[in-house]
């Protein structure tokens, strides 16, 4: 698996979220990017408090119905 920025991902991309979220460690580990959210350089934002962009992924389980957020940097491009 490659590793590369945020900018060059587009929405349709295939990623494998980061091993520390709970549901890698549940079986659920890859998905599809469907939202993009720029990082605003907010170090007191909720979801990320490092300000990085944030990608939206609908994950391939059929268990997982939400999206999930995760840090673009931290995704691994597949």
């Amino acid at each position: 698996m490659s590793r590369g920025t945020a900018k060059h991902v587009t929405v349709g991309k295939r990623v494998e979220i980061p091993a520390y979220c709970d549901l890698w460690m549940q079986g659920a580990r890859t998905g599809t990017v469907e939202r993009f959210k720029g990082g605003s350089g907010n170090y007191l934002a909720a979801r990320d408090p490092r300000g990085a962009d944030l990608f939206g992924v609908r994950m391939d389980h059929p268990q997982v119905k939400r999206l999930v957020w995760v840090v673009a940097d931290d995704c691994s491009y597949l």
